[in-house]
């Protein structure tokens, strides 16, 4: 029996050039210790020979069955329960560099389920991050859910939700194909229609990493099968950014330092003057403030110093603000983390977190539920702003702040 998917090594070693505004990708590639030929074939599975060449994470749920279709066979039944780190990875994917990832999924049952791609993966300093995109069943959508130290990110990346229709639509109980296309921190993920891609992503912070798949964490199973990858040189689709957003960094508050993580408040950090040379101790650690970059569409990812599976989901993020006069104006959020705010060295007050924080959360009316905003009185010259987020709760991914006019009357 033949079983047909493609799952595509990265080839090259250097990072590709991506234009938001001429809504090009243009990647540049150079050959590695680790490259392949374009259109290689670097792995291919149907199942039938088990998992041996899988790092399976948790085998009492995920594992290989007969399916029950003889033009199927055994496939991976993955089920949820395993908890946040279920996963299987090929092994050896790490040294692959541009990869074209292609398999069937389906799913049984008519409940909460997905498939989850797991690209790019690393474990270090007792992490596990990963970018990742998955395929949900019921609803029959894409989402893209980076996991940072376990932690979903979908919550700060809502407009990358988007519906499967017509070919590429999810039918419980009927096999789908999808392909994946990596290179470098880049994916361009389809679903049925092989021409034009669901989603394009690019997720900065990793690179290069282990591939593999996952299920949900808690609901229903999901089937995979006829896994391949080959190698690619470049992306086949070179339009616009699918969603194609108008991002406005240049509205939000980017020029960060943050210090952490830690397991709980640090009295001193939040009493004293912002000193960035100082280092600050827990627990035998010492830390000291550290630039802090912002995502590309000007968020705060505090998932990428907290801990998730850890006790220090605590940190401090730090900015200056200017001003030539005594001046009242207003600092709005959109957060799924709650978070604490100083100025000035002065307690402010508590911000609850939001289900969903969006990107033009100041801009468009539709998001109105998903803003706070805090009315704050600079005086000349630099003003201190310090905040602490309070992650750990599933889901908790970070911010955005902005600093606006005061509301008249307010």
């Amino acid at each position: 029996m033949r079983k047909e998917i493609v799952l595509l090594a990265r080839l090259t070693d250097m990072p590709k050039h991506f234009s938001r505004h001429a809504g090009l990708l243009l990647v540049v590639c150079f050959l590695g210790a680790h490259s392949s030929a374009s259109g290689q074939e670097l792995f291919r599975d149907d199942f039938e020979g088990g998992l041996a060449r899988w790092h399976v994470t948790k085998p009492q749920w995920l594992r290989v069955a007969d399916s029950g279709d003889p033009a199927h066979g055994k496939v991976l039944k993955m089920d949820p329960g395993g908890g946040t780190h279920s996963f299987v990875l090929i092994r050896g994917s790490e040294k692959w560099r541009g990869v074209r990832v292609e398999g069937e999924v389906l799913f049984p049952d008519n409940g909460d389920n997905y498939l989850g791609l797991i690209y790019n993966f690393s474990e270090r300093d007792g992490r596990i991050d990963y970018a990742s995109i998955y395929i949900k069943g019921n609803g029959s959508y894409i989402q893209v859910n980076p996991r940072l130290d376990g932690n979903p990110m979908r919550t700060l990346l809502p407009e990358y939700l988007v519906p499967l229709r017509g070919p590429s639509a999810v039918v419980i109980g009927q096999w789908q194909r999808f392909r994946a296309e990596i290179i470098g921190s880049v994916c361009h993920f389809y679903v049925g229609d092989m021409q034009t891609p669901i989603v394009t992503f690019d997720f900065p912070y990793f690179d290069r990493g282990p591939i593999g798949f996952k299920p949900r964490v808690a609901g229903f199973p999901v089937w995979l099968d006829n896994v391949s990858v080959s190698a690619i040189s470049h992306l086949a689709y070179t339009g616009p950014p699918i969603p194609d957003y108008k991002y406005q960094p240049e509205q939000l508050l980017t020029d960060w330092h943050a210090i952490g993580p830690f397991a709980a408040r640090i009295e001193a950090i939040e009493n004293e003057a912002f000193q960035p040379a100082k280092a600050y101790s827990e627990f035998g650690r010492s830390y000291r403030w550290q630039k802090f970059s912002t995502y590309a569409r000007g968020a705060i990812i505090t998932s990428r110093l907290v801990e998730f599976m850890g006790p220090r989901n605590r940190a401090y993020f730090h900015t200056t603000l200017r001003a030539e006069k005594t001046e009242a104006i207003e600092l709005q959020f959109s957060s799924v983390d709650e978070l604490l705010l100083w100025v000035n060295g002065e307690f402010v007050g508590y911000l609850s977190p939001v289900n969903a924080a969006w990107f033009d959360f100041w801009s468009n009316p539709k998001r109105s539920e998903r803003r706070q905003a805090v009315n704050v009185q600079l005086k000349p010259g630099e003003n201190h702003i310090l905040i602490m987020t309070n992650s750990g709760a599933y889901a908790d991914a970070g911010f955005y702040v902005r600093r606006a006019p005061a509301t008249p009357g307010n």
